[in-house]
C-alpha cells in the first residue's frame, strides 16, 4: 500500500505525519522552528528533518519509499523561495516525489470538508490564501507591511501597549489595558514600563503573550479593547472577501477557515464580526474554526496528489487514528 507524508513547518514548531493510502495515520514526529527566514535554510532544513524522520521511524518507512511528501512551509512566499525550498527538500530523499506549497494551504485544508475554500491565517503573524474549485490556488505574500498586512498577534500585542500609553499620556481614552498591562509586565506605572520597553528589557514573546488579555479585557466591555478587536476582525473580513471575490466563490457555500492561535481569544466578538462581513458578500459561507492542527492538510494534499479522494469514510479513519496531538480542543473558546 503506498504512503505518503504532510508536512507542516512554521515560526513556532514543526509537524509530519505518514500516512497510507486508506487514510490510516503511521507515524508522527515534531520539530521546532523551521521558517527559514527567521533561523536560516540549515536550521530549518535540520528541525524538518528531526520531524520528519521521527515521523518515518515510528511508520516503519525507509527513506525513499514515500510516494510523494507534501511541504507546507511559512517562508514559503516568493519563487527564490520555492526554488531554495524545493532544491534543499529533494536533496534529502524522503519521498519520490515532492510538493511544496505555503503553509497557509495545510491550515485549510486541514479546516476544510473538501479541497476548495479560504484560509485567514491569524498567529505570531498574518496570512491568507484561497483556492477554487477549479484548483487555482491564491497565497498572499504574507510579508507584513510591506506586502499589506496588518494583524496577528505580535502587531496585536504591540497596539495594545500603544493604547495604554495613549491613555496615559491623555491622547487616547482611559482603559483597563492599563492596569492589566502593568500586571502583566510587573511593573509599578506605566512609566516604569516605557523605560523598559525603551532599553529593550521586554521581549517579543512577552509582546505576544498580551492578546489573551486583550481579549479577556474586551470580554468585560472594555471599548478601547473591544475597538481594537473589531479592527482586526474587521481586517480579517476584507482579506477574506477578496479571496472570495477573486476566486469567483461569492454564490458557492465556501468554508472560510480561520487559523492561529488569536483567533482562540474569548468572547465572540472577532469570529461574529468575521462572519458578518464575509455573508455579506457570500451569503451561504461558512466560517469555520479548524479542529485538526494543520498538518493533517498537508497529508490529505499528499494523498489527494496521487489520485485519492478525501471522502468521508477516509477522513473517519484518519480521525480515528490520529495521534491527540494532532487534535484541537476549543472547550473554552467564545466563553
Amino acid at each position: 500500500m503506498r504512503t505518503v507524508l504532510g508536512v507542516d513547518a512554521g515560526a513556532s514548531k514543526t509537524h509530519a505525519l505518514v500516512t497510507d493510502e486508506a487514510g490510516h495515520a503511521l507515524g508522527f514526529g515534531q520539530g521546532g522552528t523551521a521558517n527559514h527566514q527567521v533561523c536560516g535554510l540549515d536550521e530549518a532544513m535540520n528541525q524538518i528533518a528531526r520531524a520528519v524522520e521521527a515521523a518515518m521511524a515510528e511508520s516503519g518507512q525507509a527513506p525513499g519509499g514515500l510516494e510523494t511528501g507534501c511541504f507546507c512551509l511559512a517562508g514559503a512566499d516568493l519563487p527564490e523561495d520555492y526554488a531554495m525550498l524545493q532544491e534543499a527538500i529533494r536533496a534529502r530523499g524522503w519521498a519520490r516525489s515532492v510538493i511544496l506549497k505555503n503553509d497557509t494551504l495545510a491550515a485549510l485544508r486541514a479546516g476544510t470538508s473538501r479541497p476548495w475554500g479560504v484560509v485567514v491565517i491569524c498567529g505570531s503573524g498574518f496570512n491568507a490564501a484561497g483556492r477554487a474549485r477549479d484548483g487555482r490556488e491564491i497565497i498572499l505574500p504574507g510579508l507584513g507591511v510591506i506586502s499589506g498586512d496588518w494583524g496577528g498577534g505580535h502587531e496585536l500585542g504591540l497596539e495594545t501597549i500603544r493604547q495604554v500609553m495613549r491613555a496615559w499620556d491623555g491622547r487616547g481614552r482611559p482603559t483597563l489595558l492599563t492596569e492589566r498591562l502593568l500586571q502583566a509586565f510587573e511593573a509599578p506605572s506605566v512609566e516604569v514600563l516605557l523605560q523598559r520597553l525603551y532599553h529593550g528589557e521586554v521581549d517579543q514573546r512577552q509582546v505576544m503573550d498580551l492578546v489573551p488579555l486583550l481579549f479577556e479585557v474586551a470580554q468585560a466591555g472594555d471599548e478601547v479593547a473591544r475597538e481594537l478587536i473589531l479592527r482586526l476582525g474587521t481586517e480579517v473580513g476584507v482579506t477574506a472577501n477578496a479571496l472570495i471575490r477573486r476566486l469567483s466563490l461569492e454564490t458557492e457555500e465556501v468554508e472560510v477557515v480561520l487559523g492561529g492561535s488569536v483567533f482562540k481569544g474569548k468572547g465572540p466578538l472577532l469570529i461574529d464580526t468575521v462572519q458578518a462581513m464575509v455573508r455579506a458578500i457570500a451569503p451561504q459561507a461558512q466560517v469555520v474554526l479548524p479542529r485538526r492542527e494543520p498538518v493533517v492538510g498537508a497529508a490529505l494534499l499528499a494523498l489527494e496528489a496521487i489520485g485519492v479522494q478525501a471522502d468521508e469514510a477516509l477522513e473517519q479513519e484518519l480521525e480515528a487514528s490520529l495521534p491527540p496531538d494532532l487534535r484541537i480542543t476549543r472547550e473554552e473558546e467564545r466563553e
